[in-house]
C-alpha cells in the first residue's frame, strides 16, 4: 500500500499547483481577451450576437488547443 505524503510534501504540492495555475491564468488571459475582442468586432459589423459568439468560441477553442500543444484540428 502506498504511504500518504507527509505535511511538508503536501505543502510543496499545494504550492506547486498554485504556481502552475497562476502560470496558466497568465497564458490564458490574452487569449480570452482576444476572443472577447473578436466577438465585439463581429457584433459591431452587424453579425447577430449568436453568430458572433459562435465564431469567437470556435476561435477560442482552437487557440486554447494550440496553446497546449494541440494541432488545432479535430
Amino acid at each position: 500500500m502506498t504511504e500518504l505524503p507527509d505535511r511538508a510534501e503536501l505543502d510543496r504540492m499545494r504550492h506547486e499547483l498554485s504556481s502552475h495555475l497562476l502560470m496558466i491564468q497568465e497564458q490564458m488571459t490574452p487569449i480570452y481577451d482576444a476572443a472577447d475582442g473578436i466577438r465585439a468586432d463581429l457584433n459591431a459589423r452587424g453579425w447577430s450576437p449568436t453568430a458572433a459568439e459562435q465564431a469567437a468560441l470556435t476561435w477560442l477553442c482552437a487557440s486554447i488547443q494550440m496553446s497546449f500543444g494541440g494541432s488545432g484540428t479535430q
